[in-house]
């Protein structure tokens, strides 16, 4: 698994590998089948924990919470994956809270616009920038979603982003509304890469 980035601050660690290995190899390193069908998805599912390996330097146990959210079986560090056919993500740390998400650049995120998006922020957004702009929201809002890390959170009313001029890099001002305790402030960085957008946050 060759490194594309890694990016490291006092407080978390992000690495982003290319896959291009087979099955095969990472079936082999794995105990656990996870129960997915889809060989390439599979695939992804092997990459991206094998990656938390490479990082922590052990070969720690993905378990997940009632949410999907991924946590490490007997360890207090927090980790947030993502994935698509092309690259593995992941983010740790030590102490603080964290959410990752990787997206291709895929026109088809207008269909589901409308779970994300309430109808006057998808009207805003000029036709030229469009699929850059609702796949950067869709994405920045999977990663506040997995940094919240809990059931019954609400896309459209609670993860909230406020209006951005559309860059190749850059960082969202975001919170995350209507739970016990709010979430404000939040700084989302993103970046474009390849037909794929990241970005991540971190609680804090």
């Amino acid at each position: 698994m060759p490194l594309y980035t890694k990016i490291s601050s006092p407080h978390f660690e992000i690495a982003l590998w290319r896959i291009e290995e087979e099955l095969s190899f990472f079936e082999q390193k794995f105990n656990a089948q996870p129960d997915i069908k889809n060989e390439a998805r599979r695939l992804q599912w092997y990459a991206s924990r094998h990656l938390v390996t490479e990082m922590l330097g052990s070969s720690p146990t993905v378990i997940k919470n009632a949410a999907g959210k991924p946590l490490l079986k007997n360890s207090s560090h927090h980790i947030s994956l993502s994935h698509t056919i092309q690259f593995a993500a992941a983010m740790v740390s030590e102490h603080l809270a964290v959410g990752i998400d990787l997206e291709s650049v895929n026109p088809k995120v207008e269909r589901i616009a409308h779970k994300f998006l309430r109808e006057d922020e998808i009207s805003s957004i000029e036709p030229d920038e469009k699929i850059g702009k609702l796949i950067l929201y869709w994405s920045a809002k999977e990663a506040l979603y997995k940094l919240h890390g809990k059931e019954g959170i609400e896309f459209t009313t609670q993860l909230l982003i406020e209006p951005f001029e559309l860059k190749p890099s850059g960082v969202l001002n975001a919170e995350i509304a209507g739970i016990e305790e709010p979430l404000k402030g939040l700084k989302i960085n993103y970046e474009f890469f390849e037909g794929h957008v990241l970005t991540y946050v971190v609680a804090g």
